[in-house]
């Protein structure tokens, strides 16, 4: 079965000289318009924009032809996204947009260049062209020489403004391979006191989970009360423009650690034969955690969300498919005993069953509930009563990028 990946690599703009950061400052004004002139027509219809404003759209505003069509799709799902994470009676308010160039408005080569070998030539309306200088890291670079040999498809590129700086954001994607029939099911769940759990469960031997990992997500919780202090701080001080400054170097931080425990948890899958991923589907989990103010705050300053996107790319990478349960699929999991099936409320860290006695961890035990939602489905079940699963060990991304620490479950 076949899949497609895709990832996006980050390129600064070298030192472009006036008249061009003048072009790409103009060209942004006018497409910022375009996109809020389609936001006008209050339409989530890309084809009746296309009938009803293209033509339009052609006359009022000086941009290249491809660019009104990118404008367009990204009002559509600016407009998509705000009614589906809409709040109350908020309003829409567009305070910036990045330009989204596809492969018929830009063309990307390497060059014999003293200055940098990449070099990006983007169309901005019918009579004006721009060729900007690109400087990658080295993680970043290697991916775009496997681009360019042909080992991934470029397809768009974003220009965002950041800070009076300009970045290349080029989204890259390839087809790759994964299994038909998995062998081995690999569970991710998520909570609070553990950013994520794992369990497999092998095809071989539905009814003995195999041994469990715990992620604690120490770091990531260190850095978010870190940063939430100094933004009070700041706050009390007044000192607004320092708090914006911080949230970037907040998210980078957090970033670096979702991609440490993501490479650790495909580490894990990889170990298996044939490994599938499941996790839950997480759509509307913040607006159903109620809790006391300190519990909310810490529940969503964690990352759910983004770590499982993480995941699902490197998964794909390594050929490993990801699936995603519903909410109807994955209830009562935590409540549900994984060896008899019986539904008993939970107090503290321990789940403790009153029919069978099984005495287990209450992550690990939602986390094998999961992976028997899926394998009932798949026909993997047994009339047999499932064995308890094997102990967990815990692991923690150290401050050390890549090293792991080791602790019980």
């Amino acid at each position: 079965m076949r899949k497609n990946v895709q990832v996006c690599v980050v390129g600064k703009v070298f030192k472009p000289n006036r008249l061009k950061v003048l072009a790409l400052n103009r060209t942004l004004n006018e497409y910022f318009r375009l996109v809020r002139w389609y936001i006008g027509f209050n339409s989530k219809s890309k084809s009746f924009l296309h009938e009803n404003c293209y033509g339009k759209a052609k006359e009022l505003f000086n941009l290249n032809t491809a660019l009104i069509q990118t404008a367009r799709d990204k009002a559509v799902e600016i407009l998509k996204g705000f009614e589906r994470n809409r709040k109350d009676d908020s309003i829409l308010r567009l305070k910036g947009i990045s330009m989204r160039f596809d492969r018929r408005c830009y063309r990307f080569s390497k060059t014999t260049n003293v200055l940098t070998p990449y070099w990006l030539t983007l169309s901005l309306n019918r009579r004006e062209k721009v060729s900007l200088p690109i400087v990658f890291g080295e993680r970043q670079r290697r991916r775009i020489e496997e681009a360019l040999r042909g080992e991934w498809r470029f397809t768009t590129v974003e220009m965002v403004k950041h800070y009076g700086e300009w970045y290349a954001h080029f989204t890259l994607e390839k087809v790759v391979e994964v299994p038909d029939e998995p062998e081995t099911i690999i569970t991710i769940d998520r909570g609070e006191h553990n950013l994520a759990v794992a369990v497999a469960i092998s095809k071989s031997n539905p009814n003995k989970p195999m041994k469990g990992q715990f992620w604690r997500g120490q770091e990531i919780k260190r850095i978010r009360g870190l940063y939430g202090h100094i933004r009070r701080r700041l706050q009390e001080k007044k000192l607004l423009k320092k708090v914006k400054e911080l949230k970037g170097k907040e998210r980078r931080k957090v970033n670096q650690q979702l991609h440490i425990i993501a490479n650790q948890i495909v580490a894990y899958a990889k170990q298996f034969p044939k490994p599938v991923i499941v996790m839950e589907d997480l759509s509307g989990i913040r607006d159903n955690f109620k809790r006391s103010k300190k519990l909310n705050r810490r529940f969503h300053s964690l990352p759910f969300r983004r770590l499982q996107t993480i995941i699902e790319y490197k998964a794909l990478l390594e050929g490993i498919e990801v699936r995603y349960l519903t909410k109807k699929e994955t209830r009562n999991t935590s409540k549900t005993c994984h060896r008899c099936g019986h539904v008993a409320q939970v107090k503290g860290r321990e789940f403790r069953c009153p029919k069978c006695g099984l005495t287990y961890n209450r992550d690990l035990n939602a986390c094998i509930n999961i992976a028997h939602a899926l394998t009932r489905g798949m026909g993997w079940g047994s009339c047999e009563p499932p064995e308890p699963a094997d102990e967990g060990t815990g692991a923690k991304p150290a401050l050390n990028a890549g090293s792991l620490v080791l602790q019980g479950g």
